[in-house]
């Protein structure tokens, strides 16, 4: 399939239960953009009939068409190829499921989040939320997947497949399952015609849990499985918030996503505070390094890019279940004039990195202007590889870990390496995470460049 209307098609991005989403080019500009095209699956089609899904995913189209808000991803056309109606949505590289790194294997450890990124994930959700609830609109599937990110860290509420319209008589087939396990309030499994807008709130909380823990949460988060148990961040306060997110009862919950945003930002701010002080009395938490290097100093990490790519990529690249650092390295980090030397792996960063996110191709561009410019006396900048990005990385800070002064700047905290995975795709560092992941070369990261001793 090449086009589909008067859009090219450059790949599929994934396949849901209605429809499949291809990332595809607009004619003329070729700005990237994402197509979901009707394409049922059998078994949907078997229990509803296809007259209904088509109703159902037109009126997907027009929900998100319907709303303005920057928490909601837009719609931007509407069209047939042949009998099958498609739209036209906002392309983003990142989803919050890829982040934490969510698998096929739900129950499965997920990376945690520093507080401050995790809460205000959440708050955008609810604000998203918050303007759909308004318009009498459920969501009934909040799940990490559902919810994309910008270049700019922005939420964008997506896939309304299973949306619920005030006022709509919903056509489900009595016993069918509506939204993602362990994200789906218990009322919408038992019922999911009677979802209300309390359900969706009861996802954030699922979600929040698991960007804050890296666990799905165990009710009723007592003993091992409270939050201040798994997450040093997290005090009495922040758990009764958890539980009544949590509840089983709907009456017990928040009332709305506004209310909930709204005691979400008192906690935010206690925590600042309360770290503030733990950062005036305490000394801060440093990284679990690996064992110090011998006389004969750190190894070299490999200096020539390559293509690393299936199933046995993570072992090729040292890197643990959730692509990080099995241990995270040494540093030995000198601060000089525009540069910091790593003194235990002998190489010289730039302190700082490209002032805008970057395609992959744009990022080699770059580096060649770097060494044209002889930029703090050097012509031998290049992209580093991902052996040399994990030598810098970091396990996310847990409370006064927040403390430390950044060495590096944070604001370029996804960094492009020289490594392909494939022949559109490159592998990336996200320094607060401190983890490898993978993105198409159309998406933007930042460049930091790198040169041996």
């Amino acid at each position: 399939m090449k086009r589909i209307g008067r859009y090219e098609v450059l790949g599929l991005l994934g396949r849901g239960g209605m429809g499949a989403v291809y990332k595809v080019a607009m004619p003329v500009t070729g700005k990237i953009m994402a197509l979901k095209l009707l394409a049922p699956n059998p078994f949907l089609v078997t229990l509803l009939g296809r007259a209904v899904i088509e109703r159902q995913f037109i009126a997907e189209a027009a929900a998100l068409a319907s709303l303005n808000h920057p928490n909601v991803a837009a719609v931007w056309d509407f069209g047939r190829m042949g009998r099958r109606p498609f739209f036209l949505m906002e392309y983003f590289c990142r989803d919050l499921g890829q982040v934490i790194g969510e698998t096929a294997d739900v129950e499965a450890p997920t990376r945690r989040l520093s507080l401050p990124r995790a809460a205000s994930y959440a708050l955008q959700t609810l604000e998203g939320l918050a303007r759909l609830h308004h318009a009498g609109i459920v969501h009934r599937d909040i799940e990490p997947f559902n919810l994309l990110l910008t270049d700019e860290d922005q939420i964008k509420i997506t896939d309304f497949g299973l949306s619920k319209v005030r006022g709509e008589s919903l056509a489900e087939s009595p016993g069918l399952k509506v939204g993602s396990p362990y994200y789906a309030a218990p009322e919408q499994e038992d019922d999911p015609k009677s979802a209300g807008p309390r359900a969706d709130l009861y996802s954030v909380g699922v979600t929040l849990h698991r960007m804050l823990t890296g666990r799905l949460p165990r009710w009723p988060l007592e003993g091992a499985d409270a939050p201040g148990r798994l997450s040093r961040d997290l005090d009495g306060a922040w758990e009764d918030f958890l539980r009544r997110a949590l509840s089983p009862e709907p009456k017990e919950r928040h009332r709305d996503a506004a209310s909930m945003a709204a005691e979400l930002r008192v906690l935010l701010d206690a925590w600042r505070r309360r770290l503030a002080r733990a950062c005036s009395l305490e000394t801060p938490d440093a990284s679990p390094p690996c064992p110090a290097p011998g006389p004969e100093g750190a190894p070299k990490a490999r200096r020539e890019p390559r293509k690393i790519s299936g199933k046995n990529a993570r072992e090729e690249l040292g890197l643990d279940a959730l692509w990080r650092p099995k241990c995270y390295a040494v540093q030995q980090l000198r601060p000089g004039a525009g540069v910091i030397a790593d003194e235990a792996s002998r190489l010289i960063w730039q302190s700082g990195g490209s002032p805008y996110r970057l395609s992959w191709w744009e990022a080699h561009e770059y580096v060649a202007g770097l060494n044209a410019a002889r930029f703090a006396g050097s012509c031998e900048w290049r992209l580093p590889t991902v052996e040399e990005l994990a030598g810098i990385l970091t396990p996310p800070p847990e409370f006064t870990g927040h403390c430390l002064s950044p060495v590096f700047n944070p604001e370029q905290r996804l960094l492009w390496s020289a490594d392909r995975r494939a022949f559109t795709q490159a592998w990336f560092a996200d320094t607060e995470l401190g983890a490898v992941a993978w993105a198409d070369m159309t998406c933007l990261r930042s460049v930091r460049a790198v040169r041996s001793s």
